[in-house]
């Protein structure tokens, strides 16, 4: 037994090495069904008259944000966070459905969110770059976000472009911007500066 786990330990010691180099040198490749099952368990987004619906595949769930219920909404993107978000402030919890069905863990273990009024929506969520015009056809005074500009890049100090064959190259260099706006009050009922809903929110 002893000989059998040594071969065992060698040979993985050998094959794990050697498999992540292969692919780092030809690249992994994802079959359809693996892409297919990421696309399955992405959140995503939906609106219509009434509100928003997030959907959460993960937990087999569907949370309705009613427009009526919006308070405060803030869009954030921070220099050390990989995600920009949405943080929508609600004055009651989201209304809550669970697909037929469902996983019977999300059965036994429901989404244990329901009760919350505060919901963040991330910018891998499908539909993302939909909210600013959402928002903006069905809630009133809202401040624009342009979620195609780059705050956090700053200043353009250089810029080459090289032709090499068929291809071209641009290559730029920035200077970070590390005093842009790194939240953004979208919408707010009563008309509140970030700081004044952030201090709210404290005392509240």
């Amino acid at each position: 037994m002893k000989i059998i786990g040594a071969y065992i330990v060698s040979v993985l010691f050998f094959l794990v090495p050697g498999m992540i180099l292969y692919g780092l040198t030809f690249g992994f490749k994802v079959s359809e069904q693996s892409i297919k099952k990421q696309v399955e368990r992405q959140e995503s987004v939906t609106f219509d008259n009434n509100g928003i619906s997030y959907k959460l595949p993960l937990f087999d769930t569907i949370q309705f944000i009613g427009w009526r219920t919006i308070e405060t909404i803030i869009y954030t993107d921070y220099a050390s966070g990989d995600n920009s978000q949405f943080i929508f402030y609600l004055t009651e919890p989201p209304g809550q459905s669970m697909k037929e069905n469902p996983w019977f863990l999300n059965r036994l273990f429901p989404f244990a969110f329901r009760n919350s009024r505060e919901i963040t929506i991330k910018d891998d969520c499908k539909n993302f770059h939909e909210i600013p015009g959402m928002l903006d056809k069905y809630l009133v005074k809202t401040n624009p976000v342009d979620l195609t500009e780059d705050y956090k890049r700053g200043t353009l100090i250089s810029s080459e472009t090289k032709i090499k064959g068929n291809r071209i190259k641009t290559e730029e260099l920035w200077k970070p911007d590390h005093t842009y706006e790194r939240e953004k009050v979208v919408y707010d009922s009563y008309n509140r500066s970030f700081q004044q809903i952030k201090q709210a929110r404290n005392t509240g």
